[in-house]
């Protein structure tokens, strides 16, 4: 009988041993596998994290380029409005016969002028307001 138990511990021992082995994991020296799953799990981490980077630059980008487009706005109006006042303010000008637009900080005339000298103080004044960049002046001579 004491011969059956130390084979079957014989047995068992080293049977155990390797069970054990099987079952460990050996961050040592991992398996292919292993370093293949890691190396995918890196990656989708990567993306993300990159995805993440994209989307904020796109959402700054984004805010940015709508407040670039209110401002220019913001800025013709601005332009406009100031034209417009001082084109009221001068006795030989009438704001009611001078239409005045601006985009991008170019400012275009039309309408009437009473004669060559207010067409082109109407200019000058234009091109005095700060922002303007340009004025395009269409203004007709009115011939009485």
């Amino acid at each position: 009988m004491k011969t059956y138990r130390r084979t079957a511990l014989l047995v068992a021992v080293p049977l155990a041993l390797a069970l054990g082995a099987c079952s460990r994991d050996d961050t040592t020296n991992p398996t292919v596998g292993q370093k293949i799953d890691n190396a995918v799990a890196n990656t989708k981490d990567d993306l993300a994290r990159a995805g993440d980077k994209v989307a904020a630059a796109t959402n700054n980008a984004v805010t940015d380029v709508k407040d670039a487009a209110q401002n220019a706005h913001l800025d013709d109006t601005a332009i406009t409005a100031s034209v417009k006042t001082d084109i009221l303010k001068d006795p030989d000008l009438s704001v009611l016969k001078i239409d005045v637009d601006t985009k991008d900080g170019v400012v275009t005339l039309n309408g009437l002028a009473d004669t060559e000298a207010a067409k082109t103080r109407a200019e000058r004044l234009a091109s005095g307001v700060k922002g303007v960049k340009e004025v395009r002046n269409f203004l007709t001579v009115k011939h009485a």
